[in-house]
């Protein structure tokens, strides 16, 4: 059981320390595009922002979404293990 609970927060751990990297990386984006990532994901979706046509800022914003999708999965899965719905028996 001891073993089971040490693996389970070695787990956790290193889901959290992803989730504060991926929030550290999402920050950047935001702080350079002045938009949160949840209303950049809004307008990016809905087409309210165009593809842009410089490659830099096309690479920042696929690399943004791509970010922000990890970082859903990241949370998804720290829920699972959380609620008991996964365990460290049953990955």
């Amino acid at each position: 059981m001891v073993l089971v609970f040490r693996e389970l927060l070695g787990i956790l751990d290193r889901l959290f320390e992803k989730r504060r990297w991926l929030l550290s990386q999402l920050k950047v984006f935001e702080e350079k595009y002045k938009i949160k990532t949840s209303d950049f994901l809004d307008k990016w979706r809905r087409g309210e922002i165009p593809e842009p046509e410089d490659s830099e800022i096309h690479g920042d914003f696929m690399i943004w979404e791509g970010l922000a999708e990890d970082l859903k999965r990241v949370e998804e899965e720290i829920s699972r293990y959380i609620s008991g719905e996964r365990n460290v028996e049953n990955p």
